[in-house]
């Protein structure tokens, strides 16, 4: 229910065709691309899987175990700061200031959040 009502709200990340849209971003699942003002963005193939994860959850605060799950299927272990690392090299790829990230939030203590606020 939460998540019919999460697509519904204006500027939410949408993707019934398979792309998921939230402002200029464009993440395309089947083609596994990702465009930003209408340019391909380079990510790696487990970036990319990270993204996805976030934006098929925006608005909702994922712990980086759930994250991991999400993707990989397994247990994380808690201290291996590799997801820290790829989200900030997705930032890199996505974000206008890669410093003061719109999109993807950081949750001090908790995790990561995937805004759905629309971005200019």
């Amino acid at each position: 229910m939460r998540a019919v009502l999460r697509r519904m709200r204006p500027g939410a990340a949408s993707g019934g065709d398979g792309v998921i849209r939230s402002g200029a971003l464009e993440i395309d699942t089947a083609a596994r691309s990702v465009m930003l003002n209408q340019r391909r963005c380079s990510l790696t193939s487990l970036q990319f899987d990270l993204l996805v994860a976030l934006a098929r959850n925006a608005g909702r605060v994922l712990n980086r175990e759930q994250i991991w799950q999400s993707v990989r299927g397994e247990s994380y272990d808690s201290f291996d700061r590799a997801i820290d690392v790829h989200i900030g090299r997705i930032r890199q790829a996505i974000e206008d200031d890669p410093q003061a990230p719109q999109r993807i939030i950081t949750v001090r203590g908790v995790g990561y959040v995937f805004s759905a606020l629309p971005h200019a």
